[in-house]
């Protein structure tokens, strides 16, 4: 007897990662790689900066918590991860997603961020995936490149077909999200901030009298940025951000020993709509002789704020708590704010 049409065509369907079986129904096919669960959630890390397949570009998907920052690069859905690939992100074998469920992958990048001068014990960052309302913490190692696109981790996870995932930052009691489908922040992020900002920041001198003795009151800062959490101070109020005015120092001639600076006095901002908003630090005011100004010098203005003006008025300068009397005061100056 010679072969059926069928079998004879059975030696072609064979490849590497399939088994072939007969049977009187026909051909079936068995996949060799591991099923992953649903609600299996795992972190890949690539030493080569390997690529998963199918992935896009996300959209904006950066998240600024108080103590870190995280970015998703690329997203994806596969069905399978072959033994190649598998190989080159750290699986010991290739991993399928089981009957009606889909793998969905994110390339991931944490950053963390290091503030001087706090004193508050916040909890450190975490990073979590959520899906089918299961949130799962993850461990994701904090970048050591300068290099944005070089993405060496992602998360893997096994979830029924079109269900959503997100992956979470939760910082200081805030939690923000990326929809890993879409590669896009959700409703529950925060701003995005220019980063860097301005860089010359300002300097200040100014001569004044006080009971017949000269005092030059001197000001420097190295520039301003944009936060959203900041030091002594926390999370800005929603649709507001903290224009930090970056390692703001003072200094000031006899009788220097004695006097203070109440920064939301001395510091304020003048913003496009003619709206002020004076200085916070916490409600500490700053001896003149103690040199940068404790946890940093900070304004709330709205989270739109890209330039104004930076008012700094040293009358303001008061003897322990009580107001100076001036012969002659220093004059206020005006410093222009530009962010990019």
């Amino acid at each position: 007897m010679g072969r059926s049409p069928l079998t004879a065509l059975v030696p072609l369907l064979i490849v590497p990662t399939l088994i072939i079986t007969t049977s009187a129904c026909g051909v079936v096919d068995r996949d060799t790689a591991t099923a992953l669960p649903a609600g299996t959630v795992q972190v890949l890390h690539s030493p080569s900066l390997a690529q998963l397949p199918g992935g896009r570009q996300a959209d904006a998907a950066g998240l600024v918590g108080g103590h870190a920052l995280l970015h998703v690069q690329e997203t994806g859905v596969l069905s399978r991860v072959d033994e190649f690939t598998a190989r080159r992100w750290g699986l010991p074998e290739p991993v399928r997603a089981d009957d009606g469920d889909e793998l969905v992958w994110a390339s991931l990048s944490l950053g963390g961020r290091q503030w001087r001068n706090s004193d508050r014990d916040v909890e450190w960052a975490r990073v979590a995936v959520l899906a089918g309302g299961v949130r799962t913490t993850i461990t994701v190692p904090l970048t050591a490149s300068a290099d944005p696109t070089a993405y060496a981790d992602a998360v893997l996870v096994s979830v029924p077909a079109g269900e959503p995932v997100l992956v979470q930052l939760t910082d200081d009691g805030v939690t923000q999200s990326i929809d890993v489908r879409s590669g896009r922040r959700v409703d529950d992020a925060r701003g995005l901030y220019p980063r860097p900002v301005q860089e010359h920041g300002f300097r200040y001198a100014g001569n004044g009298t006080i009971d017949g003795t000269p005092v030059r009151f001197q000001a420097f800062a190295d520039g301003f940025s944009l936060e959203p959490w900041v030091p002594g101070l926390g999370w800005a109020r929603d649709g507001h951000a903290w224009l930090a005015v970056k390692r703001f120092r003072i200094s000031g001639g006899a009788p220097a020993a004695q006097l203070t600076l109440d920064p939301a006095l001395a510091v304020s901002v003048l913003a496009p709509d003619g709206r002020t908003h004076p200085a916070d630090t916490d409600r500490i005011p700053v001896t003149v002789s103690s040199g940068i100004a404790p946890h940093g010098l900070y304004i709330e203005v709205p989270a739109t704020f890209r330039y104004g003006v930076l008012r700094l008025s040293p009358a303001a300068l008061k003897a322990g708590l009580t107001p100076v009397t001036w012969q002659n005061e220093p004059a206020p100056a005006d410093f222009p704010i530009g962010l990019s």
